[in-house]
């Protein structure tokens, strides 16, 4: 990328001395030298030594408070430079070779493995489970995966698609965060995405405030009428009284010494310095210190959506069974299975589609059939579905359906009943839990590790589940056919009937498990004799109402297995799962509700601001559904 011009350190200072009050500090302090050198008392001596000192201090804090601002668009720039690839793997003349990251051109066959920084924006015609950080552009804190087959460009116009929805490219500067794949270049250097943002980067140019801007038109005033009462002085003092050239000369810059405001500079850096002390107490910190005179009259706030509005962390935030969804409290420090809580509004919805079913597969898709039906979503992304009977009788459905569950309405279930539920997430995934649920040492995933991380604050002993039920034989994810799937001995936790079969877990996109599941648990509840004959039209809806909140959505299932049909130790295919030739056959247990939730206080902070009359903007680079959804919890977007 090219690099803008930088200022050199002699240029920064230059810039923050030639002023009009740097200038007139200059004077005074140069006029008190002098005086000091000429005085003969010794008291005289001092006060004008110490006089130079302090200026000379000003002018030196000052300086250096201005050409650290000065610098930070270079930073920034910096910044955005040391994120390129160092090195990039091509293929040149059919041979693969290492070269160095900016000798890249358009055309060139880039080789990307797991680890690398991608060196230009490439368009891929070969990947194999690849997937690429992309926070730096868009925001998104989770790896997108990466498709081989042309996007659809949004109203005929390539820039109208958002990035994130490009998953035929990896962009330069992104981190490939899992598989390999090989692209073509089309754009390198300056005409990247990164490099779009360095050009605007560099062009970044420093205003003054208005304080500083009424600093340096009181400053060059007071010049004026200085230098004025100066001469002035000068003029009495050498033709009305008498006194020497000399004299006369002194005594009018004593007048113009006096005049000079020499602390008004300090008093202006102290004074922002106390502002900003104070904002740090209330836990706003502020890098430059002239930004504090603006607060007083911001009228828009613009915010950045990932890590500062939202956590950063994907989290569950609920889990959806066939008659019962709960809500997890993301927020939550201790390790008690009260963190997830039947959500009461739920029964209602769900006796409403329990209703509506019996009536309209008659009607619509005639009697016998499991085929799903259509909807629409409604104004507030909920999947509306066209009521057929009166609120009495949804209340009282609701309550026959309560009556299955194993907890009442705004309670906790127990430990067991969750890990049972989870086992399923827990136990497919290779991903690894920091120490105390932290982030810290994690590895995998981040949508998996919100599983294990759900499971530990439930109160889940994570290492002894995955020591009692190792993994048999597994089928490893891919992006191919979305899902990954292990096999195990069965435990405690795979509920009754489980005697001499293994037990398969399984977990995936959710539009492709409900097609391979047979069966769906009842209540939530594990094992042989609680399952159920899949009701297909309610998973379907939930699956959209969940997706058109901006959630990802993961669908757990499991399945009993003879233990003649397979072999310790084997990779299975996807065909395992997917072409079942009995047809479909797994349990779907439920729907795991993921997104990174926003920061409670960030909701009190919006709310008031929006009392102050203060309008807040959330920026990402997000797909409009999730910021959307994100914007209705902070309360930034309305109705």
């Amino acid at each position: 990328m090219t690099e803008g011009k930088k200022t050199t350190l002699l240029e920064m200072i230059w810039k923050q001395v030639a002023n009009v009050l740097v200038a007139i500090l200059v004077t005074v302090a140069v006029v008190s030298a002098v005086r000091a050198a000429t005085a003969t008392n010794s008291e005289d001596i001092t006060t004008n030594w110490i006089q130079v000192g302090l200026i000379v201090g000003v002018i030196t804090v000052n300086t250096y408070i201005g050409i650290v601002q000065e610098g930070s668009a270079e930073k920034a720039a910096e910044a955005l430079k040391n994120m390129l690839s160092s090195d990039a793997q091509v293929i040149r003349n059919g041979t693969k070779c290492m070269i160095p990251g900016m000798d890249v051109v358009p055309g060139d066959v880039v080789v990307l493995s797991l680890g690398d920084r991608v060196p230009a924006d490439l368009r891929m015609f070969e990947v194999a489970n690849l997937a690429s950080q992309e926070a730096m552009l868009t925001g998104e804190s989770v790896p997108i995966d990466k498709v081989t087959t042309a996007i659809d460009i949004a109203g005929g116009n390539p820039q109208a698609t958002p990035l994130g929805d490009r998953r035929n490219m990896c962009f330069s500067a992104t981190l490939v965060a899992q598989g390999s794949g090989t692209g073509i270049a089309t754009t390198t250097g300056d005409h990247t995405e990164i490099g779009t943002i360095n050009a605007l980067v560099s062009k970044v140019e420093k205003k003054k405030t208005n304080v500083l801007k009424q600093i340096d038109t009181v400053s060059k005033w007071l010049a004026f009428f200085i230098s004025i009462t100066a001469v002035i002085t000068f003029l009495v003092a050498k033709f009305r009284t008498g006194m020497s050239a000399i004299d006369s000369v002194s005594t009018a810059l004593v007048c113009a010494v006096a005049m000079i405001p020499e602390g008004l500079e300090a008093i202006v850096t102290l004074t922002y310095a106390w502002a900003v002390s104070n904002m740090a107490k209330n836990n706003a910190i502020i890098r430059a210190l002239p930004a504090v005179e603006t607060l007083g009259s911001v009228t828009v706030i613009c915010s950045d959506k990932t890590g500062t509005l939202t956590q950063n962390v994907m989290s569950l935030t609920a889990f959806v069974t066939s008659n019962a969804r709960y809500r997890n409290d993301v927020n939550s420090s201790d390790r008690v299975n009260t963190n997830f809580v039947r959500d009461d509004s739920y029964m209602a919805e769900r006796a409403n589609h329990q209703l509506q079913r019996s009536v309209s597969q008659v009607i619509k898709d005639g009697p016998g059939t499991n085929e799903p039906r259509r909807g629409h979503a409604n104004a507030s992304n909920h999947f509306a579905i066209q009521s057929l009977h009166t609120p009495a009788d949804g209340g009282a459905i609701a309550e026959r359906v309560s009556d299955s569950l194993p907890v009442g309405e705004g309670e906790s279930p127990s430990t067991d009943y969750i890990r049972s539920a989870l086992a399923g997430g827990v136990l497919c995934s290779k991903c690894v839990l920091g120490a105390g649920g932290t982030r810290e040492g994690e590895i995998g995933n981040p949508t998996e590790l919100s599983i294990l991380r759900a499971s530990y604050f439930a109160g889940i002993d994570i290492d002894k589940l995955k020591k009692d039920a190792p993994v048999v034989a597994e089928v490893p994810f891919s992006s191919e056919y979305k899902f990954m799937a292990t096999v195990h001995n069965p435990t405690e936790v795979d509920g009754p009937g489980m005697e001499g079969n293994y037990v398969v877990h399984a977990k995936g996109a959710p539009d492709r498990m409900v097609n391979y599941c047979a069966y769906q648990a009842k209540a939530g509840l594990l094992g042989e004799e609680y399952k159920e004959p899949i009701d297909r039209n309610y998973w379907i809806e939930q699956i959209a109402v969940l997706s058109s909140h901006g959630l990802r959505v993961l669908a757990l299932c499991r399945a009993s297995l003879p233990k003649d049909k397979i072999t310790p130790g084997d990779q299975l295919g996807p065909e395992f799962v997917n072409e079942n030739p009995e047809g479909p056959w797994l349990t779907l247990v439920g729907l795991c509700a993921i997104m990174d939730p926003p920061r409670a206080e960030c909701v009190q902070a919006i709310r008031e601001a929006h009392g102050a009359g203060v309008r807040v903007a959330m920026i990402t680079g997000d797909h409009k559904d999730t910021a959307v959804a994100i914007g209705h919890m902070l309360g930034i977007v309305d109705e």
